[in-house]
């Protein structure tokens, strides 16, 4: 609040000058009750008047990122935005802010995203707005963020992947933009849609394409070279750190994301819609097998149509296994997941879904390095995930598998068939290409660990410290 009780800001990003504001605006005789960068933005308005006059005022002196709305006494909403996401609409005498489309399609599939720079004013139910964005029409309805029966949105999301991949392959075929990747190709994204980079990387390469994978905030250290093209990868298409690698580059930016007004999505030259409609629970996993399968198409310009089967069969598969793994190491502080080749992408994406929402310890290594110290903490009852498909790397790490076993490890292997050593199983289907594996092997570890978050009585969908979408870096 400004020191009237006047006017009221909420605010996302970070104010970078908030100090010498605040300082000068106590010279002034202002009395802040917090230590929140966000409240100088109340005193600004209260100090240079809360109208839009004002309002571009204030926008002038802020440096930093920041989407802000600001409620005045009479039901007047002033908008801004720079460097965060925010959205808007209106319908029927309601007018609606946000910083992502999916609070607004309760009352309109129309959507404006607001430009950096550029402000609007919700008032009397109409929304005022003069900038250059025209609405963009939302595909997904209001039905799609319902529980639906389900006790959590993850365990919901992670049994849609059947449809939302069926709707994917019927998009690509018929509306997904052809590309051609040329040169050098870079792929860009954080958390799990970085674990898609890395198995985006692995298959280009096989194709004959000059790929290299990076995380998003490590990029300008380590991309020495200008690249032919930028894949930016990120499901809500608002990832600091992606948005941040990715601009002032000269180079082409193709975008995968879930989210058709976004800030990479206005920013690219080529977009892969996800289509795989609003997921809210934190952890990543509809939108996951969606990113692969579209590396996949764009890789190859092929469009698996059995996948959406294939997925649904693990599901039905896994159930009970799944929540026997679950209740064997809900109690257990660490865990491995090994892999080796393109599965150790899964590897990483398995453990990551452990730590997000089980706060379990878990580690993935390449399944032959195991041995190069890893195992030094291996001790009877120490759970170690196989991640081992019929493929050309199988045989090798049974090995590894032997290895572990013989040092007392509870083994849960992930495969077509149960034919060496463990104590858990979780089955997955034979598929003709093994750069599919990765779509159906993940699934059987989102399970798991959906259900030792819920065994241990956690809320999988909001898990402490994170965020669904990383808007400041």
């Amino acid at each position: 609040l400004d020191c009237t009780g006047t006017v009221a800001v909420v605010h996302n990003g970070i104010i970078d000058n908030h100090a010498e504001l605040r300082e000068w605006l106590e010279r002034r005789g202002h009395t802040f009750t917090s230590e929140t960068d966000s409240e100088v933005i109340a005193h600004l308005l209260e100090e240079f008047g809360a109208d839009e006059e004002g309002m571009r005022n204030v926008m002038s002196l802020l440096k930093g990122t920041y989407a802000f709305a600001a409620l005045l006494v009479d039901g007047t909403i002033l908008c801004a935005k720079r460097g965060s996401p925010l959205v808007a609409g209106a319908s029927d005498g309601v007018a609606v802010v946000a910083s992502d489309p999916l609070p607004i399609l309760r009352y309109t599939d129309r959507v404006v995203r607001l430009n950096d720079g550029e402000s609007c004013v919700l008032k009397g139910g109409r929304l005022l707005y003069r900038g250059s964005s025209t609405p963009t029409r939302m595909r997904w309805k209001v039905v799609e963020a319902e529980l639906g029966g389900y006790a959590h949105y993850m365990e919901k999301e992670i049994r849609e992947q059947p449809a939302v991949l069926r709707r994917l392959v019927e998009w690509l075929e018929e509306e997904g933009p052809r590309v051609r990747l040329r040169g050098r190709v870079h792929l860009v994204a954080a958390g799990t849609s970085y674990h898609a980079a890395l198995y985006g990387e692995y298959i280009l390469k096989r194709r004959g394409v000059d790929a290299q994978a990076y995380v998003a905030s490590e990029y300008r250290e380590w991309a020495v070279e200008e690249p032919d093209i930028i894949l930016a990868i990120s499901q809500s298409g608002e990832t600091a750190d992606v948005i941040e690698a990715v601009k002032e580059r000269e180079s082409e930016l193709i975008v995968i994301t879930n989210v058709p007004t976004s800030t990479l999505a206005h920013m690219s030259d080529t977009v892969f819609l996800l289509n795989a409609g609003p997921e809210l629970g934190v952890a990543a996993t509809k939108t996951y097998t969606s990113q692969l399968l579209t590396l996949y198409h764009i890789a190859t310009g092929r469009t698996p149509e059995n996948v959406p089967s294939l997925v649904y069969e693990t599901l039905i598969r896994n159930d009970g296994p799944s929540r026997a793994v679950a209740k064997a190491i809900a109690g257990k502080g660490d865990a491995f997941y090994l892999g080796r080749g393109l599965n150790l992408v899964t590897a990483m994406e398995g453990a990551l879904k452990l730590k997000e929402i089980a706060y379990i310890h878990a580690e993935a290594y390449p399944a032959g390095e195991s041995k190069h110290g890893p195992i030094a903490l291996v001790e009877p009852g120490f759970p170690v995930f196989f991640v081992a498909p019929k493929d050309g790397t199988y045989t090798d790490t049974v090995s590894n598998v032997h290895e572990m076993v013989a040092r007392g490890a509870e083994v849960v292997l992930v495969s077509q068939e149960p034919d060496v050593p463990h104590n858990h199983f979780l089955s997955i289907p034979y598929v003709e290409d093994p750069f599919l594996h990765p779509i159906v092997s993940v699934v059987p570890l989102q399970l798991v660990a959906y259900h030792t978050s819920v065994l241990k009585g956690l809320n999988p969908d909001r898990p402490r410290n994170l965020a669904k979408s990383v808007t400041v870096k």
